[in-house]
C-alpha cells in the first residue's frame, strides 16, 4: 500500500512539473539540488520529503544532505531505509548541534531495520535551521533542514 501511495504522488509531482515546464510562465527554476531536496504537494496540500538512507548508508549518510519545508507547517517525511538488515531513524535538532534532546523524533526514538520505509509526521517548525540525524550513525548520517 505504501508503494502505490509513493507511485501516486510521484505521478502527481511529475504532472505538476510538466504542467509548470510547459506553461511557458517566465519564472526560472533553479536546479542546484531538486533531487536530493525532494518534496511534491501531499493530498491534503501538506509538503512531503523524501529522505533515503542508501545501502551503506552508516558510512556515506543519507541520499539526502539538504532538505526544506514550509514555517509552521506539519511535513511529512518519507523515509526509506534500503540497507538491508541495518536498523536507521530520523530526528530533529534545533540549529546546528545533535546535541542534547530533539525537537521532534519518531516515539521512542524506534529505529526502522531495512529494508523498509516509514511515514512520520511532523509538527510545524518554526523558521529557521535544523540538523537532522540518525540516532544509530550521528557522525555519518546527517544533513541540513531549512524551515522558512
Amino acid at each position: 500500500m505504501m508503494r502505490t501511495i509513493r507511485i501516486a504522488v510521484t505521478a502527481g509531482a511529475l504532472a505538476l512539473l510538466l504542467a509548470a515546464c510547459s506553461s511557458g510562465g517566465g519564472a526560472s527554476s533553479s536546479s542546484s539540488s531538486a533531487a536530493s531536496t525532494s518534496s511534491s504537494s501531499a493530498p491534503a496540500g501538506g509538503t512531503v520529503l523524501t529522505l533515503i538512507a542508501p545501502v551503506g548508508a552508516s558510512n556515506t549518510g543519507f541520499a539526502e544532505k539538504e532538505l526544506s519545508a514550509p514555517a509552521d507547517t506539519d511535513f511529512t517525511i518519507e523515509f526509506d531505509n534500503q540497507d538491508a538488515g541495518i536498523p536507521h531513524n530520523v530526528q530533529i535538532f534545533e540549529g546546528t548541534s545533535t546535541t542534547g534532546t530533539p525537537v521532534w523524533a519518531p516515539d521512542g526514538n524506534a529505529l526502522v531495520t531495512g529494508v523498509a520505509q516509514e511515514t512520520y509526521e511532523v509538527p510545524g517548525l518554526a523558521a529557521g535551521t535544523y540538523t537532522f540525524n540518525c540516532l544509530s550513525h550521528p557522525a555519518t548520517m546527517f544533513g541540513t533542514l531549512t524551515v522558512s
